[in-house]
């Protein structure tokens, strides 16, 4: 007897932790695979579904309403990939599996990165920070990410660069902030560098032998910056000239006045700082002359790449993009091969519309959802919202979900074509018409009884008015 009662005890404590871990698509979610790839997008959610099984790979609950996740997807300990954009977090993330790889975190209201807000993140390969609020950063903040190789602080408010960067790092990208000067021991030290967008920000120069130790850097864009054309931007006009690298010529300058709005490289070395040459110093003007004669004479080709999804018909093709897509990487060719990989879907290969309509092709989507939710007012958005319980939805059909994309994907996408007016629908408008006409019948008839009403009480008064005048 005691040994079938725990027997039973076993059984019942067991059952619950098994249905869990393989329990089915969430509700309202779209699942490639159960357990590998769930996405959960534009679904109205302020906290994370309950059911999202503790094997999954990737996980995207993009455009939500999420204030707070922290310490919640900690059980997640197979977890590599995981989109948290277009939401409501107001600081980064705690408690974040160690296991993740790919963390993107674009339009969300952080303002500030602590030191140890990724101390456990130290697989980490890409992070993006694009469209926040961000203002600082504390030194060494970053420093323990010896794999991250893409960082995207894009549309934020920094103004200097970040502190102890990881040298791993191969595409930067800090554009659209309002960074006034490049602190050289920082940038010095990102000698895998080979991507640097830093347009759109307040430099006015660029320091002395700024780019020198960057062996593998091939792209730098520093257009839309407030250059001054005066003797301090030499080193950055003379690197332009070298044309070394693939990247925008067409600086323009702001300062000093009689200079703004004309282009650095049509400007002499004299014209920009007249007091830099000596004497014995003119067969170097006319070797720069002429340098700057044949990056001119040199004419500029424009990379240009099509969209993934450009010229061809989207729904018609689908398909067959996503049975070519055999191997997929997230950052480089260098990056070591996941369970994702060889599910051969990822975050970044398959939309929320694509998994939807590649589980209705194969027919092994769960039952058809659809979720209808109202946005409430902001003030209510971030209430019960670290419980972790799942919030109530309506679900209906899941060929009329929204259509919201999923993050950091710029090419185009369809939009699904309006429903027909049923027989239904019909009915009831017809209905509806035939409720007002009669409802306009009944306003004459009252108004035409007041009129009759006021005409008899005239007619009654007019014989004594006339009988007193008598």
């Amino acid at each position: 007897m005691p040994w079938c009662r725990c027997g039973v005890l076993l059984v019942l404590c067991v059952c619950p932790l098994a249905c869990l871990v393989t329990s089915p698509c969430p509700p309202g979610c779209c699942c490639s695979r159960p357990g590998f790839l769930v996405l959960c997008e534009s679904l109205g959610l302020r906290s994370l579904p309950r059911s999202v099984p503790f094997s999954t790979s990737a996980l995207s609950v993009a455009r939500n309403q999420l204030c707070n996740v922290d310490h919640l997807l900690r059980p997640f300990s197979s977890l590599q990939e995981l989109s948290l954009s277009h939401n409501l977090l107001s600081r980064f993330p705690r408690g974040l599996p160690p296991s993740l790889e790919s963390l993107l975190l674009q339009e969300n209201r952080i303002t500030y990165i602590t030191s140890g807000a990724l101390r456990q993140l130290g697989n980490l390969t890409r992070l993006d920070l694009e469209d926040n609020r961000i203002r600082a950063i504390q030194p060494g903040a970053l420093q323990g990410l010896n794999k991250l190789q893409v960082l995207t602080l894009k549309g934020n408010k920094l103004t200097s660069l970040p502190l102890n960067l990881p040298p791993s790092l191969t595409h930067l990208d800090l554009s659209a902030n309002c960074i006034s000067v490049l602190d050289l021991p920082s940038l010095s030290a990102l000698v895998n560098l080979q991507v640097l967008k830093i347009n759109s920000n307040c430099l006015r120069s660029v320091p002395e032998s700024a780019f020198d130790g960057l062996p593998r850097l091939r792209s730098v864009d520093l257009n839309n910056n407030l250059w001054v054309c005066e003797c301090d931007i030499l080193y950055l006009y003379r690197w332009l000239l070298s044309g070394r690298l693939r990247m925008a010529t067409d600086l323009v300058c702001t300062e000093p006045v009689h200079l703004a709005h004309r282009l650095l490289l049509d400007l002499s070395v004299v014209a920009i700082c007249p007091w830099v040459l000596k004497p014995n110093e003119g067969m170097h003007q006319l070797d720069l002359n002429s340098a700057l004669e044949r990056k001119l004479e040199t004419p500029k080709v424009k990379p240009t790449g099509p969209s993934s999804f450009e010229n061809k018909s989207y729904l018609g093709n689908l398909l067959e993009q996503i049975s070519q897509k055999n191997t997929v990487g997230l950052i480089s060719k260098d990056a070591p091969k996941t369970r994702v990989l060889l599910e051969h879907y990822s975050l970044e290969t398959l939309t929320y519309e694509e998994c939807l309509l590649l589980n209705k092709t194969h027919s092994v989507s769960p039952p058809h959802l659809q979720t209808t939710t109202s946005v409430p007012d902001e003030g209510h958005k971030c209430r019960n919202n670290i419980t972790g319980r799942y919030t109530q939805i309506n679900a209906t059909s899941a060929e009329g979900t929204r259509s919201l994309l999923s993050t950091n994907r710029d090419a185009p996408r369809p939009t699904p074509d309006p429903q027909p007016i049923t027989q239904q629908d019909s009915a009831v408008v017809i209905s509806l018409l035939a409720v007002l006409c009669v409802l306009v019948v009944v306003l004459i008839l009252a108004v035409l009884l007041v009129l009759k009403k006021v005409l008899l009480r005239q007619q009654r008064v007019a014989p004594l008015n006339v009988g007193s005048g008598g």
